[in-house]
């Protein structure tokens, strides 16, 4: 373990290392793990299982991948394996992987002749840079099956009336909890019998962890247990059924035998009072007769006593006589004023035989930090020459820096020749271990505004207190960013810097920190800055410093590549467009592809300062669109020293459109006569994608009635781009004479408006009418209007010309007379004069002509809408009859409701929350002096006494207007 725990010294930095460089990244990495605990027997082999179960975005190669094994025990961890760019940096002698299976995804462990020092929490990291990370813990279990023996006598006589014992022993077992239980199989019984007079001695640790334990019982047998056989039955955790050992012992009738144990007895008994008496008297002549004092030397120390290490100090003793001695140590720290009793040896032997005494004391003292506790290791004494004595009597110190500091140790002798004792002291100067400081980690490349972790290992150090400094150095001047002073720290910048400490211990109480600065770094500050780790320590006479350099770089982003114009055409001039910025420093390259084919007719961009010191471009690439774009993809690819892989923006010509071809509206026949089919036909070509609408109106009423004509469309296709020939065929009445026919051509993925073809229908022989003229333009409620028109091309004058409101003829037209003009035809003009009211919103105005001179010329008729608005209309207050009503008395509520158009109106009278459907009355709508419409509404009531509120509300469905009158009447 010793050699592991050196391995993860070494390995440190480069566990930090990876926690660095992937502590920011999303991980795209999953792993599979055996199933937590993995039991393994003692001496054999065990594989942890870590498989790649999912890897998105990466590929696995020995130069680009990180496998690391640690295991934890208790506060403890360590490395077990380690796999780095195709190299294995450390491992265990026991542990192995197969390189061929790494790069397979299989990362298991596999761990050879098991032993409980591998038990614990064991930890599978993987690392794929820049941004793949995973890591999965598995815990082992060390297992070891009990040895089982059984001891007994082999041939036990019944009958005497003495006891028989058998033991069942289990030895080097894990874990420790077991159970062992005896059975009795007698012939004269079928079923075993289970014996309860058992007695389990405590479970007693080996050194290596295992467990012993003894199960005894006992029993008195009797002449009907001849032929008894005995077993004892044991359960542990590694057997998968219990485990059954029977006893070699055989039970048979007692023998008479003679005994001579009262002669042997009373020959030892004799020798042994005469032992001791001799013994005795030899002693007290030794005791009391010869005496020496003993010398002294001083307390011998070790050269260097270090924190929480072993340090013996020794003191000497010799020259002594009678062997009757005691040696006792005390410590007394700075700040106590009363020494205290570590231990005491004593000896009180003539005949050299040391022991600890009845009246022996120790102290145990425990130090702050490890738990160790001081002690006196048991003397070893000789005898010289001349017949006296000496011994060496040695403390065992495990000193700590800070409460044994300057203490003083003092052993004390007392023999009888010295009765006063004599006493050596000492001073405790305790030192510590230095520091070791390794390089400065910091992330392969600090990216500006993002987060950057400086780490500064600080390693196998003691004691704890710790003093770290960071700062940075600015035109050669210090300024000082974070302190961390023995737990206490004081953060100069807490806007900008953060500081976090990791530590770890060890065995030998050496110590381990982990100082990292969290900051976010920008060019302009970072740029070439120079960042140090200064360390202080008890142990330093000049602190230990570190430095790094940050380089500090952006790397480049790509907005979205944008299409000038939007929807590109087939045929014509695309120009892509795509900006790159925020990327430091200035070299980059840049380049266009189709399909991966580098396209070359590209643009040098000009790369100019941005924000924050930063650069930007813009890259122009210009092509012609065509149909076999719509599988291509464009890239904007830029190279730059911070990207590991290129980057680039994707454009993918989608929305690729042809604006539709369409063609006027031709008319089969040409000429178009009266009750004679004809056929308008227009052409849309060369048009993509293939949604289209085509819609034929008539005088803007949609052509979706077989009475405006059957429509009829035929779609065809030719290298990729689509045509459509939409056909109208009708036969025309006299309302179809100068009707205007339109087709509208809807192609929503080239333009929002549609593309539109107008063809005014003019039927042979039939005269043709002008324009309705109005004046004023825009007609007024009240006001006089004049609506003037005119026919033309009549071939004589016996006609008629009349005007219609609905299917009422109109009088008080005026007409002029015909007019032969040059072309042997006449003319006719007529106006209608009339005072717009209410009655003439929405309502048509029709112009009718008629030939007189057959029966066979249709009429023509013209009709023409005025183009009149809706008024809101004005409601009076509500208005009570009589005034002041008294209770019980009727009443009348009123209200005016008054210049409104159209007429439909909705009236809701309600008191509170409750409406008068049935009381209500409303006057008919009629026109006033202001041509609107006005009306009254009234509600009859009861007058109550108190205060009651009414409501009148005027709803006008035209115009969505709400208007609401509020009356509060007193009774």
């Amino acid at each position: 373990e010793g050699g592991a725990m050196g391995r993860t010294r070494n390995l440190w930095p480069l566990l930090v290392a990876l926690v660095t460089l992937a502590r920011f990244s999303e991980s795209k990495l999953k792993l599979k793990v055996s199933q937590s605990p993995v039991e393994v027997i003692y001496n054999e082999n065990s594989l942890l299982l870590c498989e790649i179960s999912e890897l998105i975005g990466a590929t696995l190669e020995s130069k680009n991948l990180g496998v690391l094994w640690t295991v934890t025990r208790g506060t403890e961890a360590s490395t077990v394996y380690s796999y780095t760019s195709g190299d294995v940096q450390e491992a265990w002698p026991e542990a192995d992987i197969l390189e061929s299976s790494i790069l397979n995804g299989n990362m298991s462990l596999l761990l050879r002749h098991v032993t409980f020092k591998h038990t614990g929490q064991y930890k599978c990291e993987v690392v794929i840079p820049p941004n793949n990370k995973a890591s999965q813990t598995v815990k082992l279990e060390v297992l070891a099956r009990p040895i089982v023996t059984v001891v007994s006598e082999k041939v036990v006589e019944v009958g005497t009336g003495g006891e028989m014992a058998l033991g069942c022993q289990l030895s080097g077992y894990y874990p420790c909890e077991s159970n062992a239980e005896w059975f009795q199989s007698t012939p004269s019984q079928e079923e075993r019998k289970l014996l309860t007079d058992i007695c389990i001695a405590p479970t007693v640790k080996n050194p290596d962890g295992t467990c012993n334990v003894i199960t005894e019982v006992r029993l008195e047998p009797h002449v009907e247990d001849i032929g008894s056989t005995f077993e004892c039955r044991v359960t542990h955790k590694t057997f998968s059924e219990p485990y059954l050992v029977q006893a070699s012992v055989t039970l048979k009738e007692a023998e008479i035998r003679l005994s001579t144990s009262s002669i042997v007895g009373s020959v030892i008994a004799s020798i042994i009072i005469s032992i001791a008496l001799t013994a005795l008297a030899i002693f007290l002549y030794m005791r009391f007769r010869y005496k020496a004092a003993p010398k002294v030397s001083e307390i011998q120390r070790p050269a260097k006593v270090i924190h929480q290490e072993l340090a013996e100090f020794v003191c000497q003793v010799s020259g002594y006589r009678p062997n009757v001695i005691t040696v006792s140590w005390y410590w007394k720290r700075c700040n106590e004023t009363k020494e205290k009793l570590i231990a005491v040896w004593q000896v009180d032997n003539r005949f050299h035989f040391p022991f600890i005494m009845y009246n022996k004391t120790e102290r145990n003292v425990t130090m702050s930090e490890t738990g160790m506790k001081w002690k006196v290791k048991e003397a070893n004494f000789q005898t010289n020459n001349d017949g006296t004595f000496s011994v060496s009597s040695v403390l065992e110190v495990y000193p700590d820096f800070d409460v044994d500091s300057n203490a003083q140790i003092t052993c004390k002798v007392m023999h009888p020749a010295e009765r006063e004792g004599i006493c050596r002291k000492i001073r405790l100067q305790i030192d510590g271990v230095p520091p070791k400081l390794a390089n400065i980690i910091q992330p392969p490349v600090v990216h500006h505004n993002n987060s950057v972790t400086l780490t500064c290992p600080i390693n196998f150090f003691k004691p704890h207190p710790l003093k770290i400094t960071w700062y940075k150095i600015i035109d050669g001047v210090k300024l000082d960013l974070v302190e961390h002073n023995n737990g206490a720290e004081e953060n100069f910048y807490p806007d900008k810097y953060s500081h976090y400490l990791v530590s770890f211990s060890y065995s030998d109480h050496t110590l381990s920190v982990c100082s990292m600065l969290l900051f976010r770094a920008t060019i302009q500050e970072d740029e070439n800055s120079q960042y140090s780790c200064e360390v202080g320590h008890v142990s330093l006479r000049n602190p230990a410093v570190k430095h790094v350099q940050l380089n500090v770089k952006a790397y480049p982003s790509l907005n979205a590549i944008i299409s000038e114009p939007g929807n590109p055409v087939i045929g014509e001039q695309l120009t892509l467009t795509c900006k790159v910025h925020s990327f430091y420093p200035k070299n980059i390259s840049v380049r266009w592809l189709k399909n991966e084919d580098i396209i070359m007719n590209t643009e040098n961009p000009e790369i100019v300062h941005s924000e924050n010191e930063l650069y930007e471009f813009t890259s122009l690439c210009t092509i012609t669109a065509m149909l076999s774009d719509l599988h291509s993809k464009y890239k904007c690819q830029v190279l730059h020293e911070t990207l590991m892989y290129p980057r680039f923006a994707e454009y993918t010509p989608e929305s690729l459109v042809s604006f539709p071809k369409v063609s006027e509206i031709t008319c089969d026949p040409a000429t178009p006569e009266l009750e004679r089919e004809l056929t308008l036909t227009c052409k849309i070509i060369d048009f993509y994608p293939e949604d289209i609408q085509v819609e034929w109106f008539r005088n803007e009423v949609r052509c979706d009635d077989v009475k405006y004509g059957r429509i009829m469309e035929t779609s065809l296709c030719e290298d990729g781009l689509y045509s459509k020939i939409s056909t109208v065929t009708l036969t025309p009445s006299a309302d179809d004479h100068q009707a205007e026919y339109r087709i509208e051509v809807c192609h929503s993925k080239s333009s929002t408006k549609p593309f539109k073809q107008f063809y005014q229908l003019f039927l042979k022989g039939s005269p043709k009418f002008s324009e309705f003229t109005l004046k004023p333009e825009s007609p007024l409620y009240g006001q006089p209007l004049s609506v003037s028109t005119s026919v033309c091309e009549i071939p004589h004058d016996n006609i008629t010309v009349e005007w219609y409101k609905a299917s009422e003829r109109i009088e008080g037209v005026t007409n002029s007379k015909p007019v032969l003009n040059n072309e042997n035809t006449y003319k006719i003009n007529s106006c209608l004069k009339f005072t717009v009211t209410a009655e003439d919103f929405e309502r048509d105005l029709h112009f009718q002509y008629k030939d007189n001179s057959s029966t066979d010329v249709p009429v023509f008729k013209r009709r023409i809408q005025l183009p009149l608005k809706a008024v809101t209309p004005k409601v009076s207050e509500i208005r009570c009859s009589p005034d002041h009503p008294k209770k019980g008395e009727n009443a009348t509520l009123t209200c005016r409701i008054d210049h409104f158009c159209p007429a439909d109106i909705h009236i809701i009278w309600s008191k509170g929350w409750t409406e008068y459907k049935d009381k209500q009355s409303i006057e008919t709508p009629k026109i006033d002096s202001n041509g609107l419409y006005s009306t009254v509404t009234k509600l009859p009531i009861v007058a109550i006494e108190g205060s009651s509120e009414y409501t009148c509300e005027v709803q006008h469905p035209k115009t969505s207007d709400i208007i609401e009158k509020v009356f509060v009447l007193n009774v």
